[in-house]
């Protein structure tokens, strides 16, 4: 068994395989594969020794082939590590795997979903152009609501900061 073997065999066993379909990916002998496994701590089932050294997959395989296309990847002595082999590829792996953040909107207080951002106040842009520049006549419709004890539905943040602030002054 040759190093190019044994990291194969590791690969196959970080991705869940079992003994014999590894046997059978790299033309060694079962028991050959279940002896090294046990000698490097990689028996067990195939699912329980992922969920076990995760970590550790992570760390020794990512940079090994690029995670959006699967080219192998040669790394520079110097610098920081590679993870794709091209901006393109790393361009269409992040549209591709973008997490969905959940946000209030601080004008209308509707629940909206972004991708790929933590920083978004506004559902959408006439609710940012109506925080933002508040006009004489939405100030007339508060103060009248106000005044008759009706419900004021939309209020910019600062409004509603201002209102609901304990004025010491």
């Amino acid at each position: 068994m040759n190093d190019e073997q044994r990291q194969q065999i590791k690969i196959l066993r970080f991705q869940g395989l079992g003994y014999k379909q590894i046997a059978n990916e790299t033309g060694l002998s079962r028991d050959s594969i279940r002896g090294y496994c046990k000698r490097n701590g990689l028996d067990g089932y195939g699912k329980e020794l992922i969920k076990k050294y995760k970590k550790i997959i992570e760390e020794e395989f990512v940079y090994i082939l690029c995670l959006n296309c699967g080219v192998e990847l040669e790394q520079n002595k110097r610098g920081a590590r590679k993870k794709y082999c091209s901006k393109n590829c790393k361009m269409e792996w992040d549209n591709t795997h973008r997490k969905e953040y959940k946000f209030i909107c601080e004008y209308c207080g509707k629940e909206f979903k972004a991708l790929g951002t933590t920083k978004r106040k506004y559902c959408d842009n006439t609710c940012y152009t109506r925080d933002r520049f508040w006009r004489k006549e939405d100030a007339a419709e508060v103060a009248t609501k106000i005044l008759e004890f009706k419900k004021v539905n939309n209020l910019p943040m600062w409004l509603k900061d201002l209102l609901l602030s304990d004025n010491e002054e």
